[in-house]
């Protein structure tokens, strides 16, 4: 998920990666929390790949590893935008190399959070 101080459609300078979550109820209560604080909270949804035997979401505590363009290395300052999430970090590395080398843009990495992760001040 990814928060805003101002509404959708204005220039709201930065949209930080806030939370991880399992489902789009969870989502759904971090973006009405998010409400109350005058702030606008938006999310995008991944298939979870690598998880063909799964029957179930995810458990909070449980890892994911997500690729994203930008708010790393090499460009810090850039907001992050989801790619892909996968149940392995190798797969997650190889992804974000191939959009690398894709795309020419060196602001694909991957990162590493738990399901129920937040920002600190979420």
């Amino acid at each position: 998920m990814y928060e805003r101080t101002s509404p959708p459609g204005e220039d709201s300078g930065a949209e930080p990666l806030i939370a991880v979550c399992a489902t789009a109820r969870e989502a759904d209560q971090v973006k009405e929390a998010s409400s109350v604080r005058s702030r606008y909270a938006s999310w995008e949804e991944f298939r979870l790949q690598g998880a063909a035997d799964r029957t179930g979401p995810l458990a909070d505590g449980e890892t994911v590893h997500i690729v994203l363009l930008g708010g790393g290395e090499p460009d810090p300052e850039r907001d992050p935008i989801g790619v892909a999430v996968f149940t392995d970090r190798d797969a997650a590395d190889r992804c974000a190399l191939d959009e690398r080398r894709r795309s020419g843009d060196p602001g694909y990495h991957a990162i590493s959070l738990p399901i129920g992760w937040r920002a600190a001040d979420h």
